[in-house]
């Protein structure tokens, strides 16, 4: 694959003044924001929000999430931008993206541009403030966003170009999203377009790594268009539900998303599998249980 190398000398500059500024304890809190910002955490914070406590919320949430993912991705893929500690000499991979992997195998680790980190911090601290137009609670997100896009760069595993990049594409889609998600009445055609057109980029885009996020964006498109037209649920109506339906989900999700992936052996297929069949699952089927396990089911 074709590869490519840019950056400005801002950019360098910022990154060896981090790595050989900063103390160590903050490259360990560094450490843990980027386990914790990621796509299993994630999607289980948004499925929980829209089975326990607010399903448009949670809808929302996960579409933006899945939009961003494709199209980052997407990008990614095509630029193929080199990592900061590949392309500079000076700066160190301090924790790469896949731990425990040779952090120049970028088939693994993937490409630099844009930064899936700073898109998913996007999508966790602004798409329900963007959503339900909470000012206080944007300028906050902007906050969260901005430490996990630094903690990308200081990590060695970012431009700040990428970071940036991230943020855009994930805005952008946020917005889009918050100005039609309640104006087009019958959302199946939402869905569908982003169902066929995730599908249409991989004659462009068939690398692995952008297959498995056309999965998890089918898995979360479809599994809101089955459970809208045959299962219908509404919000817990009481603490009590939403306890139930929280416990249900944390097994759910531990069974589909950990132990199945884990004596399957975690290769791209389970990945697909895992991304769309079991997405698929905890939003479309899991519900269907809501009737029996309410107390007012």
């Amino acid at each position: 694959m074709f590869e490519t190398v840019f950056y400005f000398q801002w950019e360098v500059w910022l990154i060896l003044f981090m790595q050989s500024s900063f103390p160590d304890w903050v490259f360990g809190f560094f450490k843990l924001v980027a386990n914790v910002v990621s796509k299993n955490v994630l999607a289980f914070l948004f499925i929980s929000i829209y089975l326990a406590y607010n399903k448009e919320w949670g809808k929302f949430t996960l579409l933006s999430l899945g939009v961003a993912g494709v199209c980052c991705e997407f990008v990614k893929v095509t630029v193929a931008r080199l990592r900061p500690y590949a392309a500079v000499d000076k700066i160190k991979c301090i924790y790469p993206n896949e731990p425990g992997q040779d952090p120049l195998n970028f088939k693994i680790q993937g490409y630099s541009f844009p930064s899936g980190h700073s898109m998913m911090a996007t999508n966790l601290f602004l798409a329900i403030p963007i959503y339900v137009r909470n000012i206080q609670y944007i300028a906050i997100g902007l906050v969260g966003v901005l430490i996990v896009a630094l903690s990308r760069v200081g990590l060695g595993v970012h431009f700040p170009t990428d970071t940036i990049a991230g943020f855009i594409i994930a805005l952008v889609i946020i917005l889009i999203l918050s100005c039609v998600f309640d104006k087009i009445e019958n959302r199946k055609y939402i869905y569908l377009g982003i169902v066929v057109l995730s599908l249409v980029g991989i004659v462009f885009c068939p690398a692995i790594s952008y297959i498995k996020y056309v999965a998890l964006a089918c898995g979360i498109s479809l599994g809101f268009l089955v459970e809208e037209k045959y299962v219908n649920f509404e919000n817990p109506k009481s603490r009590r539900d939403a306890i139930v339906r929280f416990a249900g989900a944390i097994i759910l999700f531990a069974l589909l998303f950990v132990l199945i992936p884990k004596l399957a052996g975690n290769t791209d297929l389970v990945k697909c599998i895992e991304y769309s069949l079991f997405t698929f699952i905890m939003l479309a089927i899991y519900p269907l249980a809501f009737k029996k396990i309410d107390r007012d089911g």
